[in-house]
Parts: C-alpha cells; structure tokens; sequence
C-alpha cells in the first residue's frame, strides 16, 4: 500500500501518524476531524480506556482545556465512539486538509481499523494558570466563560469547586508570604544525552 508522501491526489493509503495533522497521545497517533474539530480519529481500535486517556490528553496538551465531568463525557464511550474501518485518500495539494477519509468494508484491501470520538458536546475549561479562591484559599487551574458576578457582560472567570466563588484569574488574592516557597535547583538524575527529548502525555 502506498504512503501519503508517494501518493497521488485521489489515490488511497496507509495512515501511518505521521501525516500532517495528527498528534501523538499516550503513544497513540491522533487527529482532529472536521471543520470545528469536533471528533477525533484515533489509528486502531482502542479500549475505552484509552479514549477517555486520548481524549483528555488532547483537550490538555492541544486546546489547553480541561474537560468537566458531566453527563456527555459519561456517554462518551457508549454514544459518541465508533470502531470502524476508513480508507485514507490523498487530497488536492493546495487545499488545507491534505488527505480525507471515507468509509470501508473490514474487507477492502485499502480499509484500516480507526476509532472515531464525538468531542463536540463535551463540556471544557480553559487552562489557566493556578489561582488561589479569595474565600477558601484552595487552588484552581480551571476557568469557565461565564457571566462577571460583579458587572454586567461575560469573561473567564475561576470557579472554585469547594465553594462555588467565582473571581477573575488576574485578580486572585496573594499568597501569605509564610506560604511562599522558592522552587528547588534542577539536579538530573541521569545523562540527559542519552534521553529521549520526545515523551507522550
């Protein structure tokens, strides 16, 4: 079967990972479908284990989001994750998707098993950087696109989940100076030469 580098527009080939578009999670290569990005092709098919790791990974390491644990993520598996077999096909060279998919019987010697996840429903938070709650002092990294609890319109705002306040990420109360660490020197624990410079999530 032919690879995407030695293939013609039109003609079909081996998804490998490497082609553009796709990110590797957990060891898994990735891409994002359609033009909001509202599912995931994933090379294989996985366990749902590894969909809700790959689905995780990918709002983290790529949209810099946290998915919320609501009912959609619960139905992700059952609802919103198909194993099917595809058949990548070369695409037009000046068009900003290089290659598509289309549907294939398990037998087609061009067809490869993929499984595709509907992310689109899922409730997210941006991921912001740690931010003490005014009220309770517990840290949050989380924020959410919601009504300013203190004027009228909409802004990302931090909510704390042990006591629902919600407050502005650059106006979050300073941390006692008793509280203050320094972080610690970087001491290697091993020759960082011969190390990978590549990792998964």
């Amino acid at each position: 079967m032919t690879v995407y580098t030695a293939t013609a527009p039109g003609q079909p080939f081996i998804l490998s990972g490497t082609e553009p578009g796709f990110d590797r999670l957990h060891g898994i290569p990735v891409a994002a479908l359609g033009e909001e990005s509202e599912r995931l092709l994933a090379l294989g098919h996985l366990t749902d284990r590894a969909v809700l790791a790959v689905t995780s990974a990918y709002h983290r390491r790529v949209l810099g989001e946290l998915i919320v644990p609501t009912r959609e993520l619960t139905d992700l598996i059952h609802f919103g994750t198909q194993r099917i077999h595809v058949k990548a096909v070369a695409a037009d060279q000046d068009i900003d998707n290089p290659w598509y998919i289309e549907d294939a019987a398990p037998s087609d010697p061009t067809a490869q098993p993929v499984t595709i996840t509907v992310i689109e429903w899922l409730q997210r938070e941006d991921l912001a950087p740690p931010s003490p709650c005014p009220c309770c002092a517990r840290v949050s990294r989380s924020t959410r696109f919601t009504p300013d609890p203190e004027r009228a319109g909409w802004g990302h705002h931090h909510r704390c989940r042990h006591c629902a306040h919600q407050w502005l990420p650059t106006a979050s109360a300073p941390r006692a100076e008793s509280q203050t660490t320094l972080p610690r020197p970087f001491t290697p624990t091993h020759d960082l030469e011969t190390s990978s410079c590549t990792r998964s999530a």
